[in-house]
């Protein structure tokens, strides 16, 4: 079972990481979890279903909170997997096509219930201003030694704050004080100025 400490932890850091949020994205995925075959296991390869939501405090850095469903795991039970991971997404890379990587561990609700680390890599094409196609593959590691490969393809929703771009309000400001310097009365610059020159613009 989760721990009152862990669920509290995970509380904290969401809502720790939605006050300092540049974008929050909403994922729904689908895909295939694969099992070690090289172990003994009455275990079975299994479909997954997963939301994922990605709460990006920088452009590039942000934290996943993730869910995944495996449909019938040894023939009847379903399995479900709850995990926090570290997300680095490069999107400052003038492209519409955006690598990824995550680094994370969970929980996984199974006959055995057990922790697990987990990491992978994939990638988010932009479709459209908001909506993302997302794929992605991960390797789960597992309390007991188990290894499972997991890979999805999905959408993403960006339903969060837009990054500020400071380059743009800089050149607003430029722009105002350029127009000021020409509609301002130059100096006469003599060896006689008087007072009424004083303020005006060099």
């Amino acid at each position: 079972m989760i721990t009152k400490k862990t669920s509290i932890l995970a509380v904290a850091i969401l809502a720790s990481s939605l006050l300092n949020a540049t974008e929050v994205e909403i994922q729904l995925v689908g895909g295939k979890n694969f099992v070690d075959n090289d172990k003994t296991s009455t275990y079975d390869d299994s479909t997954v279903l997963g939301v994922r939501n990605n709460i990006f405090v920088n452009q590039n850095n942000g934290v996943q909170l993730a869910y995944d469903r495996l449909k019938d795991v040894n023939g009847t039970l379903d399995f479900h997997r709850y995990s926090v991971n570290y997300i680095h997404e490069q999107k400052d890379n003038n492209s519409k096509i955006h690598p990824f990587v995550l680094l994370g561990a969970g929980y996984e609700d199974s006959d055995e219930n057990q922790a697990f680390f987990d990491a992978g890599i994939g990638a988010s094409a932009e479709l459209t201003n908001k909506v993302n196609l997302i794929a992605e593959i991960k390797g789960i590691k597992k309390h007991n030694n188990d290894f499972d490969v997991n890979t999805n393809i999905g959408l993403g929703l960006k339903i969060g704050n837009e990054p500020t771009n400071e380059a743009i309000k800089t050149d607003c400001v430029t722009e105002n004080y350029a127009t000021k310097l020409v509609n301002e009365e130059p100096c006469n610059i003599n060896n006689n100025f008087s007072d009424e020159k004083v303020n005006c613009v060099r």
